[in-house]
């Protein structure tokens, strides 16, 4: 599901046609998931209904368990359709860079737009999903894992190289997801973009410490 660029979704023509039978589906299933995202933004999962899908999304209920077992299931694919547009955009910008601190810089550069641009499906991504179970948290951890090995580099840039602890980009990926967080729930998403130097603060300093990291941003960022 991409969503970047916005706008409403293609809807197949009322009464009578000849669109092939999975057209129909891929655009209902789409507008499910589209949906989800709207509906959670809007009221929070815990309060989200089917019901609430099927209006939004213009489908019926019959339809709706056609395609998805129960609004949970609706959640996580909507889940990972964002999560897949959030890592490829981030990926692509991390590697248009050489080296790591431009890299990172340039990656979570492309993350704060993204999500500047999508607030609800940032929502989703960061903060609605702690409230969505086990198994969307089970999602949430799979895509740090993810961009861990973004964090990773960081090792090879460090003066303490490998010997740092084993936490250290958790470390990193904590005060970054945290801090984006803060935003999106103060309702401050549009100025995501603003927040980079604080980001690229937060992935570089348990690398380098404080003062190299400041020095660095100062750097990347000017």
């Amino acid at each position: 599901m991409e969503r970047a660029g916005g706008g409403d979704r293609w809807r197949p023509p009322r009464g009578r046609h000849r669109l092939p039978a999975e057209v129909i589906t891929r655009s209902q299933r789409d507008r499910l998931l589209e949906a989800a995202i709207r509906v959670v933004a809007a009221k929070g999962y815990g309060a989200m209904t089917i019901a609430d899908l099927t209006h939004e999304a213009g489908v019926s209920r019959t339809t709706f368990y056609e395609l998805f077992e129960d609004k949970e299931q609706c959640f996580l694919a909507a889940y990972d359709g964002a999560v897949e547009a959030l890592v490829r955009r981030v990926l692509g910008a991390y590697e248009s860079e050489r080296s790591w601190p431009e890299r990172a810089t340039a990656g979570l550069s492309a993350l704060l737009e993204l999500l500047a641009s999508e607030p609800e499906l940032a929502r989703l991504s960061l903060v609605d999903v702690g409230n969505a179970g086990p198994a969307a948290q089970r999602r949430y951890r799979n895509a740090i894992q993810r961009l861990t090995p973004l964090f990773e580099e960081g090792r090879d840039f460090a003066p303490g190289g490998r010997r740092l602890p084993a936490n250290t980009s958790r470390m990193a990926i904590g005060g970054v997801t945290g801090l984006i967080a803060d935003e999106l729930v103060a309702g401050r998403a549009e100025q995501l973009p603003g927040l980079l130097s604080d980001v690229v603060f937060a992935t570089l300093v348990p690398y380098i410490g404080p003062d190299a990291a400041a020095r660095e941003v100062e750097r990347l960022t000017r």
